[in-house]
């Protein structure tokens, strides 16, 4: 098996992104109060370990993303984000579509959920892949 070269700060920032996408996905401003709706939350209150776990999952994300383009020679934005997008597709989109299926989720939160996940995957690799 090759080695493959990870630049660490990349991921970090990539990480980062990450969570300020899903903070602002999930505000108030854009998709929270839908979120809450659909999901019959009071009151959502982070604490501490919520954050630590964020943290940790940004960071693997983000690592796996780095470790996929780097096996695959990815060097431009474009090509990163592509492969982002099939990571989204063949992995994201397939085990959330399972809210529908046997959670009977409305179709509604798991667009909400998939298009943070789709925004954050094409944002992060696209820093990555550059």
């Amino acid at each position: 098996m090759n080695q493959v070269s990870i630049d660490w700060l990349t991921v970090v920032v990539a990480a980062i992104l990450n969570m300020l996408i899903g903070y602002c996905w999930y505000s108030k401003w854009l998709f929270g109060p839908t979120w809450m709706k659909l999901k019959d939350f009071a009151k959502v209150q982070p604490n501490r370990f919520t954050m630590v776990y964020a943290v940790v999952v940004s960071l693997v994300i983000a690592y796996f993303l780095a470790f996929f383009e780097g096996w695959l020679g990815v060097t431009t934005v474009v090509d990163g984000m592509f492969v982002g997008f099939c990571l989204w597709l063949g992995f994201v989109v397939t085990t959330q579509i399972n809210m529908i299926l046997w959670e009977k989720a409305s179709f509604k939160l798991f667009a909400i959920h998939a298009g943070c996940k789709l925004l954050s995957f094409l944002v992060m690799s696209g820093v990555i892949g550059a």
